[in-house]
């Protein structure tokens, strides 16, 4: 399964946000997907910083963003 960009998850509607976790849990890629957003989050690139941030908002991370 190719890891999905931070466009990709911003397009997620809400209603398939568990089911998005849930398939990239089982398919072992949600650690990749949760660290290439943390890294994009802490970027000097203040557009990359907040599509990061609105990503983990969209997956029901708000604590970390």
């Amino acid at each position: 399964m190719p890891v999905p960009s931070t466009e990709d998850i911003l397009n997620i509607s809400s209603d398939h946000v568990s089911q998005f976790i849930s398939d990239q849990a089982n398919s072992r890629t949600l650690s990749v997907v949760m660290r290439r957003l943390n890294e994009e989050l802490m970027s000097p690139d203040q557009s990359a910083s907040d599509l990061a941030r609105q990503a983990l908002e969209r997956l029901g991370f708000s604590e970390y963003a």
